[in-house]
């Protein structure tokens, strides 16, 4: 199948139905956020415009339906690493995706691997291209849970980058929420862990939508293996 390109879209939430409703009932990807032990925060769950309008979106309603056994049925945690993807696989949540499958975690993780973002809708284009949108998009009680989930319940590694941790002080600073993970992160140095008690560790790491060293993927997959160990013990 040839490669197609995705144009450049404005910035925004994603005009497909089906996505939208599924995002309503489930805002993460994966397994629950309270019953993780692995969570991975993000900004948005960002799409092309037009991929509800091609055959691939099927696999990418399967994965936002259950998360998990999309992993364990194709050995992939998202439809962005599936070898029939049909858009540019060099932008994006591709590159995002990519970078993290680096890390090494097979489909064994899938049930205790949650990806959760900021936002609960689905968006199209660049957060960059209207960062006021974004922020104005923000849903107060999401974002309760968010933290929530992030500092409460079981033992859980959560894996926040230097830009998410950013987006979050505005967040505390505009909306007056999170501000108890906003003062966890609050003058931590990416690439080093956060915060760490008996329930959580909190890792500021660097953002896999841009580029990162093996040597970093490969610290940061022997830190998340050996909190998994502990775990099993």
């Amino acid at each position: 199948m040839s490669l197609i390109l995705s144009p450049v879209s404005a910035y925004g939430i994603h005009p497909s139905s089906e996505l939208r409703e599924l995002f309503l009932s489930k805002p993460y990807q994966g397994a629950t956020p309270k019953n993780a032990k692995l969570i991975v925060v993000g900004n948005d769950a960002n799409y092309s415009s037009e991929i509800s309008d091609h055959p691939f979106f099927e696999l990418i309603l399967q994965y936002h339906a259950d998360g998990v056994a999309f992993w364990k049925k194709h050995l992939i945690h998202h439809p962005f690493l599936h070898s029939r993807y049909p858009f540019n696989k060099n932008i994006g949540g591709v590159t995002y995706h990519r970078n993290f499958s680096k890390l090494g975690l097979d489909s064994s993780f899938a049930d205790k691997t949650s990806f959760v973002e900021l936002l609960n809708v689905p968006t199209i284009g660049n957060t960059g291209q209207n960062k006021n949108l974004f922020f104005e998009m923000m849903d107060i009680d999401h974002l309760n849970w968010l933290e929530e989930s992030l500092l409460g319940g079981k033992k859980k590694f959560v894996l926040v980058n230097q830009t998410l941790s950013r987006n979050i002080s505005i967040i505390a600073k505009k909306l007056g929420v999170m501000t108890k993970f906003e003062r966890l992160l609050s003058g931590q140095k990416p690439g080093t862990i956060a915060y760490r008690s008996a329930s959580i560790v909190l890792f500021n790491g660097y953002s896999f939508s841009y580029t990162v060293t093996n040597k970093y993927l490969a610290s940061l997959s022997s830190l998340i293996r050996s909190f998994e160990f502990e775990q099993a013990s």
